[in-house]
């Protein structure tokens, strides 16, 4: 069956379609690209990324791949290197003991990046307040990469005190800003700045010996960590690549907008619910215009005024002329409520029936407070109940 669209519903879709491609085209063109992040993953060959650290490691014999999938599912811990540089994401707290296992079963952690105080239980480094650019920091204790790599180079962002806990590897006479610390069978060399294994880092004097004697021998696992950076094996594909979700959310909208469409003009018809004509909304707003353009606001008061008393006084069985004080005293008599309240919002309406400058405002609170004490004593029925 072809659809039967008329001018204004192709004039609508057609409208949603150019608004759908532009907005794909702007999410492919502007969306940078992976390669561009500016933190230390595998993915990017941005200077501050660490593409060059990971291929190096590959062409080189060592067997490092990209670890995409949680750390509870860590194995051969003994043999196997962890860097996690520069996370994104916050770990959960079954994430934070799945690494402590791995590190007490002899696996080594190398890890760096402002939310890396939130995977261990280790005092951080204290943030410094500026970088202060590349600098050069000598060995200041026994080690495998001391004995490789004198000294490094890095953009410290961070760092140690000298009375920190663990063991200061790199630093300087105040600092350190290269910790290592032992967990079970293993451990854990922490960065204070992930810049060491950057692209621009690795070029530095030092720097790739130590990477390579931090990893040690080939025959160890080396898994680059990119779980926390995002890309996960288990996410969705519109979660992996943002520009995706734009795109089926565009064509869901699309989608909508034809059925929404076709479907006003396919459905069945209903007549509209009749409208009850007991008091029309129309007569209503012109009475409302007509007392605001002549400034009769004290006659919307005295209406409400006069109502409301013969109402009251119908129901106490009062004669009409009966006093504020009277209808007070008898409402007293049968409810519980401030008499006095009630004979002084009496008085103020009989005064302000004859106020021919009462403004808007005063009127307004007065047919308020009547139409309050109407509700309290039940004065008149409810008209929805009267319409079922």
């Amino acid at each position: 069956m072809p659809l039967k669209l008329s001018s204004e519903d192709r004039c609508l879709v057609t409208i949603a379609a150019t608004v759908f491609l532009i907005s794909v085209l702007l999410a492919f063109f502007l969306t940078p690209a992976e390669s561009d992040a500016h933190f230390a993953t595998s993915y990017s060959a941005a200077s501050e990324g660490a593409k060059a650290a990971y291929l190096l490691l590959h062409e080189t014999g060592y067997r490092v791949e990209r670890w995409s999938r949680p750390p509870a599912e860590l194995k051969d811990a003994r043999n196997t290197v962890l860097i996690l540089t520069d996370p994104e994401d916050i770990p959960s707290q079954s994430d934070r003991d799945a690494l402590a296992k791995f590190t007490s079963d002899g696996g080594v952690m190398i890890l760096a990046g402002a939310y890396s105080p939130l995977f261990v239980s280790e005092a951080a480094p204290l943030q410094l307040p500026i970088s202060l650019g590349w600098e050069t920091f000598p060995a200041q204790a026994p080690s495998p990469q001391a004995l490789s790599a004198p000294e490094i180079k890095l953009d410290a962002i961070a760092s140690w005190s000298k009375a920190g806990q663990g063991i200061g590897l790199y630093g300087d006479n105040s600092r350190y800003t290269v910790m290592q610390y032992a967990h079970g069978s293993g451990g854990m060399i922490w960065l204070a700045s992930s810049s060491l294994l950057s692209n621009a880092g690795l070029r530095e004097s030092r720097n790739l010996e130590f990477l390579l004697s931090t990893i040690g021998s080939k025959s160890r696992r080396v898994l680059w960590d990119e779980y926390f950076h995002g890309h996960r094996e288990a996410a969705p594909v519109a979660v992996a690549h943002p520009q995706l979700a734009w795109l089926f959310g565009q064509l869901a909208f699309v989608a909508v907008a034809v059925l929404v469409t076709f479907s006003r003009r396919s459905s069945p018809q209903r007549a509209p619910r009749p409208e009850s004509r007991l008091s029309p909304l129309e007569y209503v707003c012109a009475l409302g215009q007509l007392y605001e353009h002549a400034g009769a606001a004290n006659v919307a008061v005295d209406i409400s005024y006069e109502r409301f008393r013969y109402t009251l006084g119908k129901r106490l069985g009062l004669r009409p002329s009966a006093t504020s004080q009277e209808l007070t005293g008898a409402v007293a008599e049968r409810w519980d409520i401030d008499s006095q309240d009630l004979r002084t919002l009496l008085d103020r309406c009989e005064s302000a029936r004859f106020f021919e400058d009462l403004t808007q405002k005063e009127a307004l609170a007065l047919v308020q407070r009547l139409h309050q004490y109407s509700v309290l004593l039940k004065l008149f029925p409810d008209p929805a109940q009267e319409i079922r």
